[in-house]
């Protein structure tokens, strides 16, 4: 199967803000394994400055599930998007998953693979700086959707990953996902397609290319 591939768009630092109307989406439209009907429309854009790696996520889903908010807890069960990142494809073979539900509690994991993960904190307050939005309305179609951005220092990403350096041309490998698995319509979605027979998005051999403009 042939591997996804998106451009990140870079901005300049003096711009107040990625302006996210130009930046061009992605689509997390791959839903496999349950057939029960619901695979909600998600969008999702990433761009980056000199400094961050940044990322929004648009989720159309009326009324979401939200039970957990301290850091860490197991948001893969609400209405949750996740964002994982191979910084070092080529030579690294670890990727670090971010796990934010529609309260912005963020499940924060780094290892090879599912078995092997152990969590990360926030490295301080607000480092991510996180962002939620809910009851949102299409201004087109009227229809409800709820937002989560956030912003991953590169700094932050070269502790763990001493080799990346944040350069146009750099590839990276990652996936984006929505899911919800206790929901009262679980669903498993993603980006890049995953090539397993069960629900499984620790699989790093589907994740798609995410080269910096």
């Amino acid at each position: 199967m042939k591997s996804c591939h998106y451009p990140i768009q870079r901005f300049d630092d003096s711009t107040e803000g990625i302006l996210w109307d130009n930046v061009s989406e992605l689509s997390v439209s791959h839903y496999q394994w349950l057939d029960n009907g619901y695979a909600p429309e998600v969008k999702a854009a990433l761009a980056y400055t000199s400094g961050r790696l940044h990322l929004q996520f648009r989720i159309y889903e009326s009324m979401p599930k939200v039970s957990y908010y301290t850091p860490n807890e197991p948001v893969c069960k609400d209405s949750c998007v996740e964002f994982f990142v191979q910084p070092l494809p080529d030579s690294d073979p670890r990727y670090v998953n971010f796990e934010l539900n529609a309260a912005g509690t963020l499940l924060l994991k780094l290892g090879e693979n599912r078995h092997d993960r152990i969590f990360l904190e926030e490295p301080e307050p607000d480092a991510f700086r996180i962002r939620t939005m809910t009851e949102c309305k299409d201004p087109i179609d009227g229809r409800d959707y709820w937002l989560v951005s956030l912003s991953i220092p590169f700094a932050w990403l070269q502790s763990l990953f001493p080799s990346f350096q944040p350069k146009p041309g750099h590839r990276l490998r990652g996936n984006l996902y929505k899911c919800g698995d206790e929901t009262p319509l679980p669903h498993f979605g993603s980006w890049s397609p995953v090539t397993s027979d069960r629900p499984d998005f620790h699989r790093s051999c589907d994740f798609g290319d995410l080269v910096l403009g």
